[in-house]
């Protein structure tokens, strides 16, 4: 259901753009704010987060596919917001990612893709509502990097399943022929893969541990990541895949 429609015509310039959005997105931090409210009824208050982000999202996929120059808009008015908007140095690929606030212990996650084709853009809007089920993670940064005659994006990501439980990966993007594709660049012992992912328990994470998180580190052109080992737990060992000219491969420890 487009409830923004009749606001396109007017809603042209990137600050009336941008107010729009965060007139919007601020319909959810209201209906979250209300989950709280024992005077509230839960059902009408649920149903009515569930719009607000529906709304929002369709806004937000609407307006970066509409107007191209959204790719580089820097949208101040989310500053102090939980909308994080990570965009690549080329600035032909970026995602907007935000927290439903629909899941609970375990965070459900949406997010805008917009990536250019020539002098337009498209985007994707990537929730979990409707036939999708899967769980949706958040994209945590963003690089570009050029090698065998093309630019790939690289993003980590994240989930938090509940109190304890978390997920971390990074996911390589191609744009080819006006289209946004999985770019299989990462060896791995089942063959090339798009991704690399981990699962963890976060308790296990304490001040002994260096480092949980996934890397991408542009200049060395690695992905290393933790090992993981019984019940999720994390350890200071890491795994190293370096950039051989082709794809990733694992280094030797």
């Amino acid at each position: 259901m487009l409830f923004f429609i009749p606001c396109v015509t007017f809603c042209q310039t990137p600050k009336a753009i941008e107010a729009d959005l965060v007139k919007s997105f601020k319909r959810i931090d209201y209906w979250y704010g209300k989950q709280g409210d024992t005077t509230s009824d839960i059902l009408m208050v649920s149903d009515s987060l569930a719009k607000a982000n529906d709304v929002f999202g369709r806004k937000l996929q609407h307006y970066t596919s509409t107007y191209p120059f959204t790719i580089n808009q820097k949208f101040p008015g989310f500053a102090n917001t939980d909308l994080t908007i990570e965009g690549s140095s080329d600035g032909q690929f970026r995602i907007y990612s935000w927290d439903t606030y629909m899941g609970g212990t375990m965070h459900d996650f949406a997010n805008v893709i917009q990536y250019k084709s020539g002098q337009k853009t498209n985007s994707i809007l990537d929730t979990a509502s409707g036939e999708n089920e899967k769980y949706i993670y958040s994209y945590a940064d963003l690089y570009n990097m050029s090698a065998n005659n093309h630019v790939y994006y690289l993003a980590p990501y994240y989930g938090i399943f509940s109190g304890k439980d978390r997920g971390e990966g990074i996911r390589i993007f191609l744009i080819e022929n006006g289209k946004l594709i999985d770019a299989k660049l990462i060896k791995t012992t089942s063959g090339l893969r798009s991704k690399v992912y981990y699962d963890y328990n976060s308790f296990s994470v304490t001040k002994n541990i260096k480092d949980a998180d996934i890397h991408y580190d542009p200049a060395l052109k690695t992905i290393s990541l933790p090992v993981v080992v019984g019940d999720g737990k994390v350890t200071n060992k890491r795994i190293v895949y370096k950039f051989n000219g082709q794809y990733f491969e694992k280094s030797a420890n």
